[in-house]
């Protein structure tokens, strides 16, 4: 506490007066330096303050404007993403079926919900490189050649292409998925031969939900299997095409999968499925 004239003026950095000056005088103009200096602080922080309301206020404009922009980027991915699956000869939900059994399956597994948003966006782009597939191959109603199964095998590489060189996450998450969602555990798949968890957990899953989907809908080349055939073939392929862990979390969800698919179909089946803003598990 300062109780001393003394002090004050050793507290504010002045100089102490000399014997016979006019104390009072030396007070008065002190506290006018302070009274000066309070207020020149208050106007610089009421300057700062406005700054960075301002500051504020513009971060908030790029981040409209960038979620604004990512909205139109992939609303337009999505569009080329459904071209493709029609062109594939697929006339209902693929892709929207692919993404929530993905979330479903990164749920089960432990995952946070944050990643299960992602994957659920992300892996409804899985198929886009079937865009670069010409439709005689795609919709052929008989087995492929060995030349037209090369040039299928070509679609995750063209769909990585596409969807390469964002900084957006989810089309980073999107072209990871896309280049290896046809790989197998064993190291049987394509295109890159890989292995095991050198293949990107969003491919393991995305791999696994794709088989059930596909296996279980009407194709053009074939009717759809029944679930619990599908689901054996499932059990048989675990450690083989499947991740042995992919393969029990989603056993384990199984009954929710189906249900899944069985409401999405439903929907479509009267109107066409609204753009979901809210939760991905909101989807169905």
């Amino acid at each position: 506490m300062i109780r001393t004239p003394g002090e004050l003026y050793r507290f504010t950095g002045f100089d102490v007066p000399a014997r016979g000056a006019d104390p009072d005088f030396q007070l008065d103009a002190l506290q006018r330096r302070v009274d000066q200096e309070c207020r020149e602080k208050t106007a610089a922080l009421a300057r700062e303050n406005q700054l960075t309301r301002e500051i504020q206020a513009l971060r908030g404009e790029r981040d409209r404007a960038l979620r604004a922009l990512e909205e139109a980027h992939l609303n337009t991915l999505h569009r080329l993403a459904r071209a493709a699956e029609q062109k594939d000869g697929e006339a209902g939900q693929h892709m929207r079926r692919i993404g929530l059994f993905s979330g479903l399956i990164a749920e089960a597994l432990g995952y946070p919900e944050a990643y299960c948003e992602l994957l659920y966006k992300a892996a409804q782009l899985h198929d886009i490189g079937k865009i670069g597939i010409h439709e005689s191959i795609l919709r052929k109603p008989g087995p492929l050649t060995t030349d037209e199964w090369k040039l299928m095998r070509e679609h995750p590489r063209i769909g990585a292409g596409i969807l390469s060189g964002s900084d957006l996450p989810v089309l980073q998450l999107a072209a990871e998925i896309s280049l290896s969602h046809h790989e197998h555990f064993s190291g049987a798949g394509y295109p890159l031969g890989s292995a095991g968890i050198a293949i990107p957990l969003s491919g393991r899953i995305v791999g696994l939900a794709d088989f059930f989907d596909a296996l279980t809908m009407d194709r053009c080349y074939r009717k759809a299997l029944p679930d619990d055939e599908v689901l054996a073939m499932i059990r048989e392929r675990r450690g083989q095409q499947f991740d042995p862990r992919i393969v029990d979390a989603f056993m384990r969800i199984a009954d929710q999968i189906v249900l899944a698919r069985d409401s999405i179909n439903e929907v479509e089946a009267i109107c066409d499925l609204p753009d979901i803003h809210g939760d991905w598990w909101m989807a169905f």
